[in-house]
């Protein structure tokens, strides 16, 4: 396909209930937060249990320096790069050290990774971008 092929997409606001489906299908998302080597963001794996976002790291870490007791941001996403089109699913919520240890999720990097965090979620937010292809189909 061509670039000049390419016709724009129609983006479509994801219902609560569609956003929670779309976490739970993937592994591996995104934390945002602003801290003392500013923003960053980094990939980690995670589970959703009820309405939190559960993540494990080691308690040395920046990520458990920076995110705990602090606002964060949590991103999913899945993209059709040939199709142009894709969804994705934003988190905004607290994050907490686990008071009580969770049983997930399980690092997939090695060393002990014995701290949980928990992202007490306060907005779920989704769209999902429909190809004009999809469209037509």
């Amino acid at each position: 396909m061509q670039e000049s092929d390419i016709q724009p997409g129609r983006l479509v606001v994801l219902s609560e209930e569609e956003c929670w489906d779309l976490l739970r299908s993937r592994p591996v998302g995104r934390l945002a937060w602003s801290g003392a080597e500013g923003v960053s963001v980094i990939p980690v794996n995670f589970v959703v249990e009820d309405d939190t976002v559960l993540l494990r790291t080691t308690p040395y870490s920046l990520l458990a320096r920076d995110c705990a007791d602090r606002e964060v941001a949590f991103e999913v996403d899945d993209i059709d790069e040939q199709r142009h089109g894709g969804w994705s699913v934003l988190v905004r919520g607290r994050c907490e050290r686990e008071r009580v240890r969770s049983d997930g999720p399980r690092p997939w990097v090695t060393g002990p990774r014995v701290l949980g965090l928990r992202v007490a979620v306060v907005s779920v937010t989704g769209r999902r971008l429909l190809s004009s292809t999809a469209e037509r189909a």
